[in-house]
């Protein structure tokens, strides 16, 4: 598999951590704490840094499409979209 290839597979999220003290694990470009959220798939466990508004829409036991290129993720279902300009 190429890192520059998107995949998707069906995944279900299995854990998602929140940085809770006043460090952030990463800040994004608009200076917000990300988190992470780790996925369980059939290839075996993915994990993506999210969003804080990603993070709470996901609740363990979620199932859908997980789709990803590299180590960026892209969607999963219709909780995670990726960015469209209208």
């Amino acid at each position: 598999m190429s890192e520059q290839e998107t995949h998707s597979v069906m995944a279900v999220v299995a854990a998602k951590e929140g940085q809770y003290d006043e460090i952030a694990p990463e800040i994004d470009p608009h200076g917000d704490p990300v988190f992470r959220a780790a996925f369980k798939t059939a290839e075996g466990v993915k994990i993506f840094w999210i969003t804080s508004e990603e993070y709470y829409r996901l609740k363990v036991g979620m199932k859908a499409l997980l789709t990803w290129k590299g180590d960026v993720l892209v969607s999963f279902g219709n909780w995670i979209k990726p960015f469209e300009i209208q």
